[in-house]
């Protein structure tokens, strides 16, 4: 027999302590075979009329039909609206025609396109762009005495979306309509449509759904579900060698093996896989006049099941993971959460190349004080989501917190597809994840560039604020796709964070001028910066300091490099205090990629009591001595007195003076504490007081401290610190 959806999705799907980001219910609607409800105690039980669905035409226009003459002018809205950049659309007077125009005709490039209207003289023109742009051309032919009027082949698109359920997705459009019986707030949604204006998302973007699976044989899915180009399906053969056979559209991690989906056969694994068609069709539903619409309905789908009628483990999630970065795939849904802190699950996914949404979890937690995993992990990677409702109140089940929750998205009667060709409602920060993911993947198309640090900070930065998250998501606001696929994010201060060791992005000297990082640095902490860019660009380097406004100014500039007809910079800086600074990549001239390595901390090589690498707190005294590094060394004796030390290297080492005035410094390494002796009956200049080698390559952090510690049965009063140089290899 078969068992109720109802009841599957009610039960705690617990396996290693993962469960599901949402968990609702499924009521076959009456009125309407295809389209299901999500019922919970929230809100009662509500269909779609199938006689109130229709499709909508396709308007090509609307507005007023008065005439506007605007002769030999682009306004604002026509540059808005669009027009074929090389062809303009003119009305010849009685008698006239292209030949009336004269030398204008080779001047301009004009030449005849099409005749639109042979009785009323209107025909389409060809100019060359190189020699006229459209205003020039426009005021040229509006003064010609043989035409009535020239103007832009404007280009018209639909007014309105033809999916027939579209009017009931109030997360991409709300208008104020009635949702489960309650009147929305217009213009509380993600701003879908002005995103759709400048894209719809891309073919080249794959977004892995990690969760239960994916109905791929869904009418609204089908077309849009990603397929291994390295696989030949059905053969038995691992062709990508990768180490699965057939992994043609995903894998099934719960069940390890090619099944990204089970058909009615095997009804309770089909049901069951409603939570990841719901999540899938949210983000990419393609635009088909059938059913829905995702937020990015050009993007391909990646089916990564590890969550089973049991829930799912760890250990299958991580595979998941790890099988999408082996792919490049650079954003990935993640509609759960559950269980304990693992290490293991933070290192792969700080590790995985890619921008993690997940959402919050739905037990009304403050996850600051209480973390719920994935979610809460400290990671930059990771963009956490809360779920709102069509008003725009957080929701009472959603999770939140102020650090470990980041944006906000609809997360109430979200409709979405489930399997057997079906919709329905669902509830819960699970339906909130798939529309930041969705907005994420526009933001992609548009900036395909763009690292997940870059991305994370767009999608924070372009929010639209709502005084019901002040204070419960970092951005303090609801995701907005139309601005985030607009947004210069990182054109100006503040810019984006400058996360790794690398930066790889595009620059245009007449468009796109400025790429704006910023970058936390301690007192004494030394920053090195190498730029390459493409050939024939000229590209440079400036630093920016903690009090600067804007990069349009030479205000706060700390260092830079500038170097003529070239984009081979170099930057090295000192920081004089901690704080964060701004580093801005400027085209000067030219157009193309460009490549920022970065390198934190001071390099191998021996540093001196005197180096501003060191930065020291308290009042040490230099100390000449021709037996010393350098011939002096500082020493202090006073409580709050420290250095600290930036570096980057495998091995460092501590060099100073010992004799019987000295007592024993607290030497900090990476935040573990050693206490070092500088006590010795006669003095010994240079010594080597602490060594560690082995250490990871890259930054690392020193510090030695007074720390009125004594040497064992010295005189209560031999408390001196002192430091000659430190060495780094």
């Amino acid at each position: 027999m078969k068992k109720s959806l109802s009841a599957l999705l009610g039960v705690s799907l617990l396996v290693s302590g993962l469960t599901l980001g949402a968990e609702s219910s499924y009521a076959e609607s009456s009125t309407n075979s295809n389209v299901k409800k999500a019922t919970q105690q929230l809100n009662p039980t509500i269909q779609i009329p199938a006689n109130k669905v229709k499709k909508k035409g396709k308007n090509l226009f609307s507005g007023s039909s008065k005439k506007e003459t605007r002769r030999g002018k682009i306004t604002e809205a026509d540059a808005k609206r669009g027009y074929i950049k090389d062809e303009i659309i003119v009305k010849f007077k009685t008698n006239k025609s292209l030949s009336s125009l004269g030398d204008k005709i080779k001047v301009k490039g004009l030449k005849l396109n099409k005749t639109l209207d042979k009785k009323l003289g209107i025909q389409t023109l060809k100019f060359d762009t190189n020699v006229s742009t459209m205003k020039e051309i426009l005021k040229v032919l509006n003064a010609s005495s043989a035409v009535e009027y020239a103007e832009p082949n404007y280009i018209y698109k639909p007014a309105a979306v033809s999916e027939p359920y579209y009017q009931y997705m109030w997360g991409l459009k709300n208008t104020g309509q009635y949702i489960d019986g309650v009147a929305g707030k217009k213009g509380i949604d993600i701003n879908a449509e002005s995103a759709w204006v400048k894209t719809k998302g891309s073919a080249s973007t794959t977004v892995a759904v990690i969760d239960t699976g994916v109905d791929i044989y869904h009418p609204d899915l089908k077309d849009n579900i990603w397929k291994n180009p390295g696989e030949i399906a059905g053969d038995g053969i691992d062709n990508d060698r990768n180490g699965y056979i057939d992994d043609v559209n995903g894998w099934d991690f719960y069940y390890d093996d090619d099944e990204v989906y089970y058909d009615e056969e095997v009804y309770y694994d089909e049901e069951y896989d409603a939570h990841g068609t719901h999540v899938a069709g949210t983000i990419g539903a393609k635009e088909n006049s059938t059913g829905v619409i995702g937020v990015a309905p050009n993007v391909k789908i990646m089916s990564l099941k590890f969550i089973g009628p049991d829930g799912g483990s760890t250990d299958g999630a991580i595979a998941a993971i790890n099988y999408a970065k082996s792919k490049g795939v650079k954003v990935s849904n993640n509609s759960w959460g559950g269980g304990e802190y693992s290490q293991a699950l933070y290192d792969v996914i700080k590790s995985s190349n890619s921008t993690f949404i997940a959402a919050a979890g739905n037990d009304g937690d403050n996850i600051d004080s209480y973390p719920a995993y994935p979610a809460a992990y400290d990671l930059p990677n990771i963009v956490s989501v809360a779920a709102i409702d069509n008003q725009g109140n957080l929701v009472d089940f959603s999770n939140y917190g102020s650090k470990n929750v980041d944006v906000a998205a609809p997360g109430v009667s979200v409709l979405s597809t489930i399997p057997e060709n079906s919709y329905a409602y669902g509830d819960g920060t699970s339906m909130a994840a798939p529309h930041v993911t969705g907005v994420a993947s526009l933001v992609l198309a548009a900036n395909p560039s763009f690292s997940s640090a870059q991305l994370k900070d767009t999608l924070m930065k372009s929010t639209t604020k709502l005084s019901s998250l002040t204070g419960k998501v970092a951005s303090g606001g609801l995701v907005n796709a139309g601005l985030a696929v607009s947004a210069d994010i990182d054109g100006e201060i503040p810019g984006v964070s400058l996360n790794g060791n690398s930066i790889s992005s595009t620059l245009n000297a007449s468009t796109d001028k400025d790429d704006v990082y910023s970058i936390k640095l301690t007192k004494g902490e030394k920053f090195t910066v190498s730029l390459s860019g493409a050939a024939g660009t000229d590209f440079d380097l400036y630093l920016y300091n903690q009090n600067a406004k804007t990069v349009n100014s030479s205000d706060g500039i700390v260092a830079y490099s500038e170097k003529l007809n070239t984009s081979s910079e170099t930057l090295t800086f000192v920081a004089s205090a901690d704080g964060t600074y701004y580093l801005d990549v400027y085209a000067y001239k030219g157009s193309g990629s460009y490549k920022v390595d970065v390198k934190y901390g001071a390099t191998a090589g021996v540093y001196e009591d005197t180096s501003t690498n060191l930065a020291y707190t308290g009042n040490w005294s230099k100390v000449s001595n021709s037996s010393s590094s350098g011939g002096s060394y500082k020493a202090v004796n006073e409580a709050n007195a420290g250095m600290q030390f930036v570096f980057n290297g495998t091995e460092v080492s501590l060099n100073t003076l010992k004799d019987n005035t000295q007592g024993q410094a607290k030497v900090t390494l990476d935040g573990t504490a050693y206490w070092v002796d500088l006590y010795a009956d006669k003095p010994q200049y240079k010594a080597t007081v602490f060594n560690k080698k082995g250490l990871k390559a890259g930054k690392h952090t020193l510090k030695v401290e007074w720390s009125g510690k004594v040497h064992p049965g010295a005189k209560k009063t031999v408390t001196k610190v002192t430091l000659d140089s430190i060495t780094v290899k």
